[in-house]
């Protein structure tokens, strides 16, 4: 499981904003809740608050904030219970400067939420989110069909260890599952993202923690390079 940056080293000086409660909202903004609003004086979800700090019109997609990422926050806003989602609003500002990114990186991000899901999952759960993560990785190395073990990446090869009936399972369904790039880059990322989400809150003991540590792992991870990732040669 992929360990995320602390909360400190992401949010910088958003916490002197509000020296008394790192957490208080200010009265003008909208209280966070789940799903879409039609306004502001309806509530608003994470990415609504961003639409709404960024002066854009009103909406859950706002131009400011990039596609992959924004799905990753609506997800960790409605799956968060109502206390703990509040906090997540000291993310907006962040997520408002975080604009189109390259496609490694939006797929960097789902790997993250992907790995960090199987650690939490078990039986045909755990399988469907390891044939999300082997189809990333194809799709990664730029493969439509097929598969080459490769293709797998060094941090997806740790957190596979131990799961290899399950991995041989999904291996073999992802090679007879062809799927083009542009299509996986529109649908399957934010459909392994919600996967991924809605798994750790239902699974994992600290689910709250969880999803809020993997947001801000994910706005880190936005702000930095992609790195290129390492190749296993193993064979499974």
């Amino acid at each position: 499981m992929i360990v995320t940056p602390s909360v400190p080293a992401v949010l910088g000086g958003l916490l002197d904003r509000h020296p008394r409660d790192p957490f208080a909202i200010p009265d003008a903004m909208p209280v966070l809740s789940r799903g879409r609003h039609r306004r502001p004086r309806q509530g608003a979800c994470l990415m609504e608050y961003v639409s709404f700090l960024a002066g854009e019109r009103f909406s859950d997609s706002p131009e400011c904030t990039d596609p992959t990422l924004a799905v990753i926050a609506r997800a960790v806003n409605d799956y968060s219970r109502d206390g703990a989602r509040q906090r997540l609003a000291l993310l907006a500002s962040e997520l408002t400067t975080l604009g189109p990114l390259d496609v490694t990186l939006r797929q960097a991000m789902a790997r993250r939420c992907l790995l960090t899901a199987i650690g939490y999952a078990d039986g045909t759960r755990r399988r469907v989110l390891i044939v999300a993560v082997l189809g990333l990785e194809r799709a990664a190395a730029g493969h439509t069909r097929g598969f080459a073990d490769e293709v797998v990446g060094l941090d997806t090869e740790l957190a596979l260890l131990g799961f290899g009936g399950d991995v041989v399972a999904a291996r073999q369904q992802v090679e007879s599952l062809p799927v083009a790039l542009d299509q996986h880059g529109r649908k399957g990322i934010a459909n392994a993202v919600e996967l991924a989400v809605a798994t750790i809150a239902q699974a994992a003991p600290d689910a709250d923690e969880v999803l809020h540590d993997l947001l801000v792992g994910c706005i880190a991870q936005a702000r930095t390079p992609a790195p290129r990732l390492a190749r296993s040669v193993s064979r499974r």
